[in-house]
C-alpha cells in the first residue's frame, strides 16, 4: 500500500479569479492514496471569527465543488485556520469535502479525536491530525481541530494500535519559515513511534524540513506548503526562498512496517501557481541534505528566528496595525505574553520529567 503525504494545500482566491485548478494541474507520484492537509475554509458571506482572517485566504464554495479535490482521498483539518469563520465556516467546507467521496480527519464538534481510516491492498493506516494550541483550540469552544497534546496521542496511540496495521502521526507543528524543527518535536515524535506509531508526517512551518528514520518509524518534521500562494500571504517576502521547496512523501507500508519511503521534492512555480517535481535536480538534492543534516542544528535555529521569522513578522504587524492599530497592538501584547508565559512552563516541565508541549 503506498501514500502521498504533502503537506499544506491553501486555496487563496487567486486561484479562483484566475479560474485555476491547482489539483488538476498537479503531478504526483504513483499511490494508492494521497493525503494533504486543507488548510483554509469557505467563507460564503459568513462573519470573520478573528479580526485579521485575511480575504485572500478563501474560496467560494461554487469552486471548491467545480475543482479535482478527489485527486485526493484524505484531508486532515486539524490547523490554525479551520475556525477562520467559525463552526460554520469549518462545517460547510468539511461537507464539501465529504460530499466528493473524501475522508476528512481531525476536526470534531466535541473534545474526541477524530481519526481519519484508510484501507487499501487489505492494509489499513489510521492517521491522527492535530494541531498546537492557539486561538483555533477546541478547548476554548467544545469543538474544533484535534489538539496537539502529547500525552492524549500517546494514549490514543496505545489505545487504537491494535485496530490498524499502522497508526500515522499528521501534526501541524513547528515554527514557520524556520527549516530546523523544534527540539521539543523531535522529542515528542520519538516518543509517538515509541508508544507505537509507524510514522510522523508533519506541516505547517511553510518550509520543508529533514527527514529520518528512526527505530521502525519514519519521521519527516515539515513537508512545506504544496498547493499555496506564497507571494499572496500576509508579511511575504521574496527574500525567502526555502517556502518555494515542499515535499511529498511516498510511504509504502507493508503488513507490519514500512517497506519504502521517496521523497520527491517540489518547486513552486510563481507563474503557474504550481508544484513542480524537481527531485533530480541537483541543486534541490543538495539543498535535502542540508535539510536532513540540519535537523538538530539548534543554532542554525536560532540564527533563521532572527533572520527570517523577525522580518516577516515586522512585516505582519505593520500591516495589521494599518488597518486596526488597537486589535493589532493588543493581539501581538497577548500574543508575546503568551509566548515568554510558555516558555518559562516547557522549561519547568522539562526540568519535572513531563513531557514537552
Amino acid at each position: 500500500m503506498k501514500i502521498n503525504f504533502v503537506g499544506d494545500i491553501g486555496l487563496f482566491r487567486k486561484y479562483e479569479d484566475l479560474n485555476i485548478d491547482p489539483f488538476r494541474e498537479i503531478v504526483l507520484p504513483e499511490a494508492d492514496l494521497n493525503i494533504g492537509n486543507f488548510e483554509f475554509v469557505i467563507p460564503d458571506s459568513r462573519k470573520k471569527a478573528f479580526y485579521d482572517v485575511q480575504d485572500g485566504y478563501s474560496c467560494s464554495s461554487e469552486y471548491l465543488k467545480k475543482i479535482n479535490i478527489n485527486k485526493f482521498q484524505g484531508f486532515g483539518f486539524a490547523n490554525n485556520h479551520c475556525l477562520d469563520y467559525g463552526l460554520e465556516g469549518a462545517s460547510e467546507t468539511i461537507g464539501v469535502i465529504r460530499k466528493a467521496g473524501i475522508e476528512v480527519f481531525g476536526f470534531s464538534n466535541d473534545l474526541n479525536y477524530s481519526i481519519g481510516k484508510f484501507e487499501s491492498r487489505g492494509i489499513r493506516v489510521g492517521i491522527i491530525a492535530c494541531v498546537k494550541s492557539g486561538r483555533w483550540s477546541k478547548e476554548l469552544y467544545g469543538y474544533g481541530p484535534d489538539s496537539y497534546n502529547p500525552d492524549r496521542i500517546i494514549n490514543l496511540i496505545k489505545t487504537h494500535r491494535g485496530d490498524f496495521d499502522h497508526l500515522v502521526i499528521y501534526p501541524h507543528w513547528g515554527t514557520e519559515l524556520i527549516i530546523v524543527p523544534d527540539h521539543r518535536d523531535t522529542e515528542c515524535a520519538k516518543m509517538f513511534i515509541d508508544a507505537g506509531a509507524t510514522a510522523v508526517i508533519g506541516h505547517h512551518p511553510h518550509v520543508s524540513q529533514g527527514v529520518e528514520r528512526y527505530k521502525h518509524g519514519f519521521i519527516a518534521y515539515s513537508l512545506g506548503s504544496f498547493i499555496y500562494i506564497h507571494e499572496d500571504e500576509l508579511g511575504y517576502s521574496g527574500i525567502n526562498t526555502d517556502r518555494l521547496i515542499s515535499m511529498c512523501v511516498n510511504v509504502e507500508f507493508g503488513s507490519s512496517d514500512i517497506t519504502a519511503v521517496t521523497c520527491h521534492y517540489y518547486r513552486y512555480n510563481e507563474n503557474k501557481k504550481i508544484p513542480e517535481n524537481a527531485t533530480e535536480s541537483e541543486p534541490i538534492r543538495a539543498y535535502a541534505e542540508i535539510l536532513n543534516s540540519g535537523i538538530y542544528d539548534q543554532k542554525l535555529r536560532r540564527r533563521q528566528i532572527r533572520k527570517v521569522l523577525f522580518h516577516r513578522e515586522i512585516i505582519s504587524f505593520w500591516e495589521r496595525f494599518k488597518s486596526s492599530p488597537f486589535k493589532a497592538t493588543g493581539n501581538y501584547s497577548r500574543f508575546l505574553c503568551q509566548t515568554i508565559s510558555k516558555r518559562l512552563f516547557n522549561k519547568q516541565a522539562r526540568t519535572d520529567g513531563r513531557f514537552p508541549v
